[in-house]
């Protein structure tokens, strides 16, 4: 064991070069703190002793002096405080460098190899994929010049427009297992926070189509180096180092036969959206507002791959339905190209109302319960803004009657002011 100690001594200066200068930043933190603590125990026996001479004390003397402790007790916690934080910090900022250092040193070995990258699978939720790891993708290989025509996006759904990369060539997980396979694996953990036996299984199975081997790209490297912004221990700095956002241009879909003037519209149940009588009356409603002024074209998975379900409703001359035209493995491209043309969507708030301001197209998102993290929403107002896109406005389903009168108010005829 000693002898392991010795080469560990030894090897820090190449492992760790900022090691000793930590170290000395904590061991100075760190006796500050004993430092505070041996002032605040002699502050306590004065303050004892003061107490015990207090009979013979004139009394706004004592008001004085206990005024007086009383501020160096609290300034003398003040620092004790402060120097905690910093200790805090430190050790935080030892772990942000860790994860950034790991995932530095893991792309820089894939860009020095030759062969396949499949990146992936990406089986989590659209939300994630949109704002976090398509980005992060796009910043990897323009960050360490991978050749996308080495690279195998593993995604679902037909996503490869969300990327945004010429060349890359793209595989759908749906091509290599059923939605009802999917959803079992994945219902339980949306987080690809390590790789699982379902993404072994994915990964081998196209790694077996290469002549060469493969290496793999796979999401667990994202989330650890996000994670410090995802636990608010960061800017959004942080996340916007290691990300490159830029627009999504979907691909055309053959058979898409849209109106030319229409609004896109998505409503599923979810947790911040229960399935309840209210909100499907709400849905009916807003739809039946809109086709009085023009053509509504209804989205839907076309197959349940986790636990929202959308809302259903018949077609008829102003309502449209696309499910005709989708697969497993193309829906979320049809459900792209017809939120590209559309003239707005509204939806229920998620990840999914993500993909129109990220179209450069503008989107309403209700919700009846906030159950959401705002802070994904905060990040997600900040790139729609970088890459000039869409706006996304969440509304609250309960506040909706206001804004209607509100709308009506505003655009009724003014009458003439009495004189």
């Amino acid at each position: 064991m000693s002898i392991l100690r010795r080469i560990g001594r030894l090897a820090e200066p190449l492992l760790d070069p900022d090691a000793p200068a930590r170290r000395t930043r904590e061991a100075a933190i760190e006796k500050r703190l004993e430092a505070l603590s041996g002032s605040l125990s002699r502050l306590a026996e004065q303050v004892q002793r003061i107490t015990d001479r207090s009979e013979r004390s004139d009394a706004r003397q004592i008001e004085h002096l206990e005024a007086a402790i009383g501020a160096l007790q609290w300034n003398t916690r003040r620092q004790a405080a402060f120097a905690e934080r910093l200790l805090r910090a430190s050790h935080h900022n030892n772990e942000h460098e860790f994860a950034r250092e790991r995932a530095l040193k893991r792309l820089q070995l894939l860009a020095r190899r030759d062969g396949p990258v499949i990146v992936g699978p990406w089986t989590g939720e659209v939300g994630f994929e949109l704002l976090y790891w398509a980005p992060f993708v796009r910043w990897a290989v323009t960050k360490f010049g991978i050749d996308a025509g080495r690279l195998i996006i593993l995604s679902r759904g037909g996503t490869a427009s969300w990327y945004g990369i010429p060349g890359a060539q793209y595989r759908d997980v749906f091509e290599l297992a059923s939605p009802d396979e999917f959803r079992a694996h994945t219902e339980e953990a949306k987080k690809q926070r390590r790789l699982r036996l379902f993404d072994r299984r994915l990964i081998r199975t196209v790694a077996r189509t290469s002549p060469q081997r493969v290496a793999v790209l796979h999401p667990a490297l994202m989330y650890a180096l996000y994670m410090p912004y995802w636990k608010q221990q960061t800017s959004r700095r942080w996340i916007e180092q290691f990300a490159q956002y830029q627009r999504i241009v979907p691909v055309a879909m053959p058979g898409l036969n849209l109106p030319p003037d229409y609004v896109a519209v998505r409503f599923y149940f979810s947790e911040c959206f229960p399935d309840t009588p209210d909100n499907r009356a709400l849905i009916a409603s807003l739809i039946r507002s809109l086709v009085a002024d023009t053509h509504v074209v209804l989205l839907g998975a076309g197959v349940r791959v986790d636990d929202h379900h959308d809302f259903a409703m018949g077609r008829s001359e102003r309502v449209h339905t696309v499910e005709h035209l989708m697969t497993p493995d193309n829906n979320l491209a049809v459900q792209s190209a017809v939120i590209a043309g559309a003239r707005a969507l509204i939806s229920t708030y998620g990840g999914f109302s993500y993909l129109a301001p990220l179209c450069g197209v503008n989107a309403i998102a209700l919700y009846s319960k906030r159950t959401y993290f705002v802070y994904h929403l905060d990040f997600a107002q900040h790139v729609f803004d970088e890459i000039n896109g869409g706006s996304l406005t969440v509304v609250d389903a309960a506040s909706l009657g206001l804004l209607r009168h509100l709308g009506a108010a505003l655009t009724a005829t003014p009458t003439e002011p009495r004189i």
